[in-house]
């Protein structure tokens, strides 16, 4: 670092040098006076965060000459301190504007100031001197480290500001004065700027360079020894957790793969018992509903061919009737009347329905979408060739001849429009 500031100071004294020798005049030049106007801001909130940079003022910010403050003979401009006496503002903020069209025009810059308590001098937005203030983050609440009282508070402070510090053209100077409580009796800031090329200034120049420069060199150093201290300790510190952490961390882990592969297993084995035992009921269901239905539906042929039973028995009958006797006939006519009563239920053929309906589901919805202008008859006639029912039995559940079951076929593939080399069997089963 030291070797850095060498020739940043051989640099400066060339330049004050050359200065020096080519300046006419070694006249004094006060860019800032006593009584000159500041921009100034008393109010008892914070001003803008940015209130140091240029040009960074609002119409809350106020004008008047200095010396500014309050309770002191000196002051120019009485400053607001709120409403409270034992409770007064902590901070008062101030700001001035100057040109100066060659800074390099002068060898040094001397900033006589007068504040009480503490004080933060800002040049162009960078933070210059910190007086009497702690370290760390500065807001409008934060105050002074001790209180400033005679002849102190009196002092003058002399600071010296270098060519390179300052900009051609519009500078600012930036103040926060602070108190240290809020009782303090009172508040003062007074700044000059003295542009000087008094060649009796170059020792006090060098002396002032040499101070800082060491003074950086002594904090660098103390910075960086600090830095690989907090950084050596740092690294320790997270090895130690690091290790604590990988350790915890993999117990952890462990631990919960096991509780989880213990649920999942749990969970997986209660799920596969409950498929299985839902399977199992389900396909018992279906079986002892099948067995039903075949049994109903057998049940059903079953009153059909009694039907056709009844059916011929009254045919016989009637032609009994035609040659007995008046009470024979009585008798007959009542048997007769009987078995119309039975064969003229249409319950026998629902039921049919019903059952073939749950053994083949949606077969007569698919039957009746595609042939819509199928009769009852016709459907029954369809439904028994399902059933694989040969002519025969067709015939005496239809109670008709069996010739008028293969007449019956061949007017249902006509109404199908099935050609003549389509079987109707085959295409119902198809269906």
């Amino acid at each position: 670092m030291r070797e850095c500031l060498y020739p940043l100071l051989k640099i400066k004294i060339s330049v004050f040098v050359t200065v020096v020798l080519t300046t006419i005049s070694y006249a004094q030049t006060k860019l800032i006076s006593t009584g000159d106007e500041w921009l100034y801001y008393d109010h008892a909130e914070a001003p803008a965060e940015n209130w140091y940079l240029p040009n960074q003022t609002n119409v809350k910010w106020k004008t008047g000459k200095s010396p500014l403050g309050y309770g002191d003979s000196d002051i120019a401009t009485v400053v607001n301190y709120g409403e409270d006496d034992m409770n007064k503002h902590i901070t008062k903020y101030f700001k001035k504007s100057f040109r100066i069209n060659d800074p390099y025009s002068y060898l040094i810059y001397e900033v006589k100031l007068r504040r009480d308590d503490g004080i933060i001098l800002y040049i162009n937005g960078k933070e210059f001197i910190r007086d009497n203030m702690p370290n760390g983050p500065i807001d409008n609440n934060t105050v002074a480290k001790s209180i400033f009282s005679s002849p102190a508070e009196d002092e003058v402070y002399t600071l010296l500001l270098f060519p390179d510090d300052l900009l051609s053209g519009i500078n600012t100077i930036s103040a926060s004065v602070h108190q240290a409580s809020g009782i303090s009796s009172d508040c003062f800031f007074n700044l000059e700027l003295i542009a000087d090329n008094d060649v009796e200034q170059i020792p006090l120049l060098l002396k002032e360079n040499t101070i800082k420069n060491l003074h950086l060199d002594k904090k660098m150093k103390e910075l960086n020894h600090l830095r690989e201290m907090e950084s050596k300790s740092l690294q320790y510190q997270l090895l130690e957790q690091s290790k604590d952490s990988s350790k915890n961390l993999f117990f952890i882990i462990f631990i919960l793969l096991l509780l989880l592969a213990a649920v999942l297993a749990y969970f997986a084995k209660t799920y596969q018992n409950k498929i299985k035992k839902s399977d199992q009921q389900l396909k018992e269901f279906k079986q002892a509903l099948s067995s039903k239905d075949q049994e109903m539906l057998s049940s059903s042929i079953t009153s059909l061919n009694n039907q056709q039973f009844l059916g011929e028995l009254k045919k016989s009958l009637s032609d009994c009737n035609k040659e007995d006797t008046a009470q024979l006939k009585k008798d007959i006519q009542r048997i007769i009347k009987k078995i119309d009563y039975n064969i003229n239920q249409e319950e026998d053929w629902d039921n049919l329905k019903k059952h073939f309906a749950a053994i083949e589901a949606g077969y007569f919805e698919r039957l009746i979408k595609e042939h819509p202008s199928l009769s009852e008859a016709e459907l029954r006639h369809c439904i028994f060739i399902k059933l694989h029912m040969q002519t025969k039995e067709i015939a005496k559940i239809l109670n008709i001849d069996p010739k008028s079951v293969q007449t019956s076929r061949y007017r249902i593939k006509k109404k199908m429009e099935l050609g003549e080399g389509v079987n109707l069997k085959e295409y119902l089963l198809s269906i």
